[in-house]
């Protein structure tokens, strides 16, 4: 058992060698879709349990900031069809320690691309995920290291809201393991 007071104004205590698992909520649709895709057409499946490697928190503000600069840089544009305020939404998290930045990544152009779109359909709007090449069934590139979509900026601050209150649930420190469950089966 490890027990502190790092995390919060209270005490806790955690199993430090359970790994737990964060679950991007149902009611992200299109941000749990993003993650599920992401961990799938990556090589490295990152977060992803029984596939890859979990995630790692940064607990470091100056870094997660730099992690976010770099994949969310001046070359992402919000696509035109994704629900204003679009924000970039990038993954691994960048309070990850698996982030594209501290892989090596100098430019969110390397990552996998995505957006979210938004159509009505009789009166009814409907979101979709998509990708350049996905009309043509291509794949984003499975070698990149990170990813990043234009996500309307309730899903994106919905999902990292969620992923703070998590870390102080759960108690996470820095470097601590933690799995991201995006609806997709275990293997």
């Amino acid at each position: 058992m490890r027990c502190d007071f790092k995390v919060s104004a209270r005490a806790g205590c955690v199993a430090p060698d359970f790994t737990p698992t964060f679950e991007v909520d149902k009611k992200y649709s299109e941000a749990r879709q993003y993650v599920g895709m992401v961990q799938a057409s990556m090589s490295t499946h990152p977060g992803w349990e029984g596939r890859g490697q979990p995630l790692h928190r940064e607990s470091s503000e100056a870094e997660a900031r730099k992690n976010r600069d770099v994949v969310c840089d001046s070359t992402f544009k919000a696509h035109a069809s994704t629900p204003a305020p679009a924000q970039c939404d990038e993954w691994p998290f960048a309070k990850s320690k698996e982030s594209g930045r501290q892989f090596g990544v100098k430019s969110g152009v390397d990552c996998q691309q995505y957006y979210v779109t938004s159509s009505t359909i009789n009166g009814k709007v409907y979101l979709s995920l998509g990708w350049p090449g996905s009309n043509q069934g291509k794949m984003p590139p499975a070698t990149a290291k990170c990813a990043r979509a234009s996500m309307p900026k309730a899903q994106n601050e919905g999902v990292g809201g969620d992923l703070g209150r998590f870390t102080t649930e759960q108690r996470l420190l820095e470097k601590d393991p933690y799995w991201v469950n995006a609806g997709q089966p275990l293997p």
